[in-house]
């Protein structure tokens, strides 16, 4: 239950954009809370900088003058975040303590009387000075003191953790705008709706099955396949993030611990995935957009009443053929 719980705090003191923990966290009129850097990103892809249209429910929010630092903090959630982490860091500590501690009296097996104080990179392992002067050096194998080798696999995390940011916050920028795209091409599906239904009402009752399957060629035809297609590249960019935020942190925890024999296999193969999702093509930004336009070339237009057949929808082929796969 204790567990359920911690989990439970921890999911609703996150952030529903960057999935990170509230870094000064904004209201908006709708009383959804983002982190301040989340909605300045959000409000550069809008053309309106004036207006934030919030990403769990499309309610408007005016900026004033643009800047989101004027918008309400929600001081209870902030405090909570800094709260947790402050715990966190407790918990980290002791933990770090303990493992320096066992990491201090870590003895070569060879030389029970000498520690493994340095790190042989052509054997992937840690061994203790004798062992490097007799065995190692002899094989003409690189030798750093443990020390180094640390801090150079902390800086390439660190590398890697700057790199994943990057990518992140581009990916969070083409989700923002799948969703505007997406959101209209479905008020295109609304307006082709609407125009329907004010057309029928000057028409006879014998009208009304043809109503209906003008609507389900509205939301089930060309239209609802490229709102389905946007959906796809949402839930892709989404998960795209998912995944980078998970290996990054599978990296990171990592370092928490002095890095054992054994572990420093596991620890590469980490980074070396994280490397391989940030150099992994990315989505064509474009392609939200020329979906959309494709989606607006498909209007309703009436018939009159002579034919009694209410409209129908039609669609104005480009010059050039536009794929929507990903």
């Amino acid at each position: 239950m204790a567990t359920s719980l911690k989990q439970a705090v921890h999911k609703n003191l996150e952030c529903p954009v960057c999935l990170s923990f509230f870094k000064d966290p904004k209201n908006l009129a709708c009383s959804h809370t983002f982190c301040k850097g989340c909605l300045e990103t959000l409000l550069e892809s809008h053309g309106n900088k004036d207006l934030l249209l919030c990403p769990t429910c499309r309610g408007e929010t005016s900026v004033p003058g643009g800047d989101v630092g004027r918008l309400q903090s929600n001081i209870t959630v902030r405090s909570l975040v800094e709260d947790v982490k402050t715990q966190a860091k407790v918990c980290f500590r002791g933990n770090q303590e303990d493992k320096s501690l066992e990491r201090k009296w870590s003895k070569c097996k060879k030389h029970p009387n000498y520690d493994e104080e340095c790190f042989c990179l052509s054997c992937n392992k840690y061994v203790c000075c004798k062992c490097a002067i007799s065995e190692h050096v002899k094989n003409a194998h690189t030798i750093l003191e443990e020390g180094a080798y640390e801090t150079a696999q902390k800086n390439q995390v660190e590398e890697l953790a700057f790199k994943a940011d990057a990518k992140i916050r581009d990916v969070i920028k083409y989700v923002s705008s799948v969703v505007d795209q997406r959101k209209k091409v479905h008020n295109l599906q609304e307006q082709g709706k609407d125009e329907i239904d004010e057309t029928f009402e000057e028409f006879v009752q014998i009208l009304k099955e043809r109503k209906t399957v003008l609507k389900n060629e509205v939301e089930h035809g060309r239209l609802g396949k490229l709102k389905t297609s946007l959906g796809d590249m949402e839930e892709s960019g989404r998960k795209q993030t998912k995944q980078i935020k998970k290996v990054l942190d599978l990296v990171m925890n990592s370092l928490k611990f002095p890095l054992q024999t054994e572990a420093v296999t596991s620890h590469k193969a980490k980074c070396q995935q994280l490397e391989e999702l940030l150099r992994q093509i990315g989505p064509d930004k474009e392609l939200p957009r020329r979906t959309a336009e494709e989606g607006e070339r498909i209007s309703f237009r009436s018939q009159g009443t002579d034919e009694l057949q209410l409209g129908q929808l039609r669609y104005t082929p480009e010059i050039t053929a536009i794929r929507i796969e990903w």
